[in-house]
């Protein structure tokens, strides 16, 4: 994994409780959006082109599963979807992403904790940027798969090069296909997030079915 200068982001790529990752990005809240942008981010416009080509415009409700500032879903609004229910370790965060009135409830949660939420109650879940070293485990996807109904999807992103750091992330989602848990629909090729911000990191988006 490479290394950024911003030490916003190496303050995220270091945590390792929930009181780390909730005091990294309450930090960051104020300014991620500015930094992200000059960081040259890519995921929120890949995450929302996968997404519109596999999610019909019928405004059913959508998880979003560590939503931040709301920056990856505003897209997907501008598009004319809505429903979107955001939750976050963040409450600073948060608190940006209810100002751009782009979701239908607001709540704070760390994954990798039970969620809040009945089983088979979304259907469609979305966490972009959320399952990567310093962010949320891998076991984050056991309650994606709980919380979305029978068929389905399951929309979510990590780092497209496997490491000894993002290998756990690939593991588990290669452990729920075997397990029936859910299908592989479709996956990009690995592709730089952030070229002017941390140029060795890849990601890629995934779209799993749930069974």
């Amino acid at each position: 994994m490479g290394h950024s200068t911003n030490p916003k982001l190496e303050k995220v790529y270091a945590a390792k409780t929930d009181k780390d990752r909730r005091d990294a990005y309450n930090d960051w809240a104020e300014t991620y959006d500015q930094d992200v942008t000059e960081f040259g981010i890519q995921l929120p416009y890949v995450g929302a082109c996968v997404f519109a080509k596999h999610v019909p415009l019928n405004n059913a409700a959508v998880l979003d599963a560590a939503c931040g500032t709301g920056m990856h879903t505003l897209a997907l609004k501008m598009m004319g979807y809505d429903g979107f229910h955001g939750i976050d370790i963040s409450d600073g965060m948060l608190a940006i992403a209810a100002e751009r009135g782009v979701y239908t409830s607001l709540q704070q949660m760390a994954l990798g904790n039970p969620l809040d939420f009945p089983d088979d109650h979304f259907p469609v879940t979305y966490a972009i940027g959320a399952l990567a070293p310093g962010n949320a485990p891998p076991e984050s996807l056991d309650e994606f798969i709980r919380v979305t109904k029978q068929g389905g999807l399951v929309i979510w992103s990590t780092h497209g090069h496997i490491n000894v750091r993002t290998q756990p992330y690939h593991d588990k989602r290669h452990a729920l296909s075997s397990a029936g848990q859910w299908t592989l629909l479709f996956e990009t090729e690995p592709f730089v997030s952030m070229p002017s911000g941390d140029p060795n990191i890849k990601h890629a988006v995934y779209v799993y079915s749930v069974c």
